[in-house]
């Protein structure tokens, strides 16, 4: 029995895998949605058929920056900081720069707080 959920084929897209887009616009229209192309995000994950660049993976940064407004300093590092990458972590290997890049966010906010927030920079040497 379902719970009533329904698929909605206005946000949903078809992208094939290792095909040769002859099946794509078939599917699209059999399911009555959009062809996508890769890279896509899935839950916020960059998800590509190739290796990913440093660039994928800035919104990943830019989603930990963002969270510092929420909450207390170490309770906001434990539960939201953390959690993201970790989820990202379990899909990919993150390239250690971005790891640095967040580990700077995490250390910068806990040590200096939000009024510095605005002035954290990512390097992507």
């Amino acid at each position: 029995m379902m719970a009533g959920l329904k698929i909605n084929f206005n946000k949903s897209e078809v992208v094939m895998i290792n095909d040769d887009n002859t099946w794509d616009s078939t599917y699209a229209d059999i399911f009555n949605c959009q062809v996508g192309k890769f890279p896509i995000n899935y839950l916020g994950a960059p998800i590509s058929a190739s290796r990913l660049h440093l660039t994928d993976w800035l919104p990943l940064i830019d989603k930990s920056n963002k969270r510092l407004d929420i909450a207390g300093r170490a309770t906001l590092i434990c539960c939201s900081l953390n959690n993201s990458p970790i989820y990202h972590m379990s899909v990919y290997l993150l390239p250690k720069i971005t790891i640095d890049n967040i580990e700077k966010i995490r250390r910068t906010f806990f040590w200096q707080g939000v009024a510095l927030k605005g002035n954290i920079t990512c390097h992507m040497d």
